[in-house]
């Protein structure tokens, strides 16, 4: 006579037993061992005492409900196995791939971020080449803070500025909680890092033009129109070069006859739309084709090179750059007693935190202004 086949309640970790009752039911209740030590899960459903053809019934409709709760457990137990194990495979992956995928990724969004990756990707293969996203626990990153602020990593030989090496550190917090968000690694080291242990980031300083520079280069004709009129526009408007430099006419609107601006941030693929003052309008050349570039900007490389001619021109002792506009902007509108939620949304800021550093600057202005009249009175 052959074997009985075991049915998956038989080959189950999870064991049906049974305790008597004082009335002489029978309650039914799910015994596993763990480590060597029981754990007990009572489920509610009670024997009768079979006196009856219709109790020998009911004993067996509950026998069954309480088998399929095993077989259920069991199925949910094997696919959590299945899962920590292809989570385990896929945190074998090397760092510089998992890097490559997130470039990838951020590439098919178009967002510039993926320049970044690559060059953390750099630092990371300098730093411990061939590391595996499971080798990454919460002494890789206070190793990697330390390496980041004490190594010569400048072309110049000299180790990196506080707010580079603060970039590069928090691109490893963006990495690591992809990683964990997309199932690669079970736990984000990231998350056990104290506020010491992660680099501050400086205090920010913005450089930004006076409104007599900004009309000294109002003022300055330059060979190149288009360069001249762009930055201009910026300061009176805060967009970001990257948005400026892909700024189309169907992107310039009129609503009730006021003249919005209206794009898909580069930065954070955020949409924003905002009202352009007279003075922004007046730097816009003459209207073309919907989908035309209003300004046919050249590379930033090429781009940088000519403001800092235009600026000798205009007899600034400034390093002019694209972003000095924007940064001219947001000074600008807190000088003219805009409040902080109302600017933070106009610079197209997720908060009031990065927009507050403009009112510092004002701050510090009206302090050096108090000095002047106390050192002539």
């Amino acid at each position: 006579m052959g074997r009985k086949k075991q049915s998956k309640v038989d080959k189950s970790p999870f064991k049906l037993r049974r305790r008597k009752l004082a009335d002489g039911r029978e309650s039914l209740f799910i015994d596993r061992t763990v480590d060597g030590k029981h754990e007990y899960e009572f489920l509610k459903l009670y024997l009768v005492p079979e006196n009856s053809v219709k109790a020998k019934r009911e004993n067996a409709k509950t026998l069954r409900q309480a088998e399929e709760l095993i077989i259920a457990k069991t199925e949910n137990m094997v696919d959590d196995k299945a899962q920590e194990e292809a989570a385990k495979d896929k945190s074998k992956m090397l760092l510089s791939d998992f890097i490559g995928l997130l470039m990838e990724e951020y590439k098919q969004r178009g967002q510039p971020a993926h320049l970044h990756l690559r060059a953390s990707r750099t630092k990371f293969e300098k730093f411990r080449p061939g590391t595996r996203l499971c080798d990454m626990d919460k002494r890789f990153c206070t190793d990697y803070a330390e390496w980041l602020q004490s190594e010569p990593l400048t072309p110049q030989g000299k180790s990196l500025a506080q707010a580079t090496a603060c970039s590069c550190f928090w691109i490893l917090g963006i990495i690591l909680s992809a990683a964990w968000q997309k199932g690669y690694i079970k736990n984000n080291p990231w998350k056990l890092l104290s506020a010491k242990e992660k680099i501050a980031r400086p205090e920010s300083k913005r450089e930004f033009l006076t409104l007599d520079e900004v009309r000294k280069l109002e003022d300055t004709p330059y060979i190149k129109e288009n360069i001249r009129r762009a930055f201009l526009f910026t300061c009176y408007c805060g967009l970001r070069v990257g948005d400026v430099t892909d700024l189309c006419w169907s992107d310039i609107s009129v609503n009730g006859g006021q003249h919005f601006v209206s794009v898909v941030m580069q930065k954070n693929s955020k949409p924003i739309s905002l009202p352009l003052p007279a003075k922004a309008l007046s730097w816009l050349p003459e209207r073309g084709e919907p989908e035309a570039s209003v300004f046919s900007l050249p590379s930033h490389t090429v781009l940088n090179k000519h403001l800092r001619k235009w600026a000798e021109l205009a007899g600034l002792d400034r390093h002019l750059h694209f972003h000095l506009s924007r940064h001219t902007y947001g000074t600008m509108l807190i000088t003219a007693g805009v409040d902080l939620y109302t600017a933070s949304k106009m610079m197209g800021h997720a908060d009031v935190r990065p927009t507050q550093v403009y009112a510092k600057i004002v701050d510090r202005k009206k302090e050096e202004a108090v000095s002047l009249i106390d050192k002539v009175f």
